[in-house]
Order: structure tokens, then sequence, then C-alpha cells
């Protein structure tokens, strides 16, 4: 990949790893807070319940994706950034330019959702 390319998805990566940072942070924050429950009606208890564990959901999200993008930034340092990590065939710089911390080609993904799916369900 040409050089002007990596620099554009370096400062790409680099934005998407400050966002990411910054709501794993808010998440956390939030998830730490405790109300006082024991002045709550049940319903109230619920609803503080059940967004505590949507946030809590979003942040694992954001810290999954945080590590991917992590990951890419270290394949740009390590030259081996748009390639894919299960058969070394360049990555369509399509699917790098709507997922810039791909791992796989668009074959090997569907390969690797497939195995993940056969072993979950």
């Amino acid at each position: 990949m040409r050089k002007g390319r990596l620099i554009y998805f370096r400062k790409r990566l680099l934005e998407k790893q400050q966002q990411l940072t910054a709501d794993v942070g808010k998440s956390a924050v939030y998830g730490k807070y405790q109300e006082d429950d024991s002045i709550k009606d049940l319903g109230d208890q619920a609803n503080t319940a059940y967004t505590r564990e949507f946030f809590f959901e979003l942040g694992n999200g954001d810290r999954r994706l945080l590590r991917d993008v992590v990951s890419a930034l270290q394949r740009i340092d390590d030259g081996n950034f748009g390639t894919c990590e299960r058969c070394g065939e360049p990555i369509a710089e399509k699917r790098l330019e709507a997922l810039p911390f791909a791992r796989h080609c668009i074959e090997c993904q569907r390969v690797v959702e497939e195995e993940e799916r056969m072993a979950t369900g």
C-alpha cells in the first residue's frame, strides 16, 4: 500500500481511537455511578438496572472495537496493514474505507463469521 494511503488510514484510526477511548471512559464512569436505590420504587430500580446494563454492553462493544483499532495501528507499524490475516491476500481498499480496522478480506470474513455461527449455534 502506498505511503500516502497508510498515512490517511493511520489518521482515521487515531481519530477513531480517541473517540472510542472517550466513549469507553464515559461508559465506565456511568457504570460506577451509584444512586441510592433504597428511595426508589421497584420500577425505578428496574429502570436504573436496565440503563446500567445497557451502558455496560455499549462499553463492551466499544472496548472490542478499540482493541481492533489498536491492532490495525500496530499492523500499520509492522507493515502488515491491508493484508488479510487469514489468507494473506490484500484487503480491498473499499473495504478498508468502510472498516479501516478490518482484519480479513471480505471472502475470509464470511468464512470467519460462518465458523463463529457454527461454534455458537
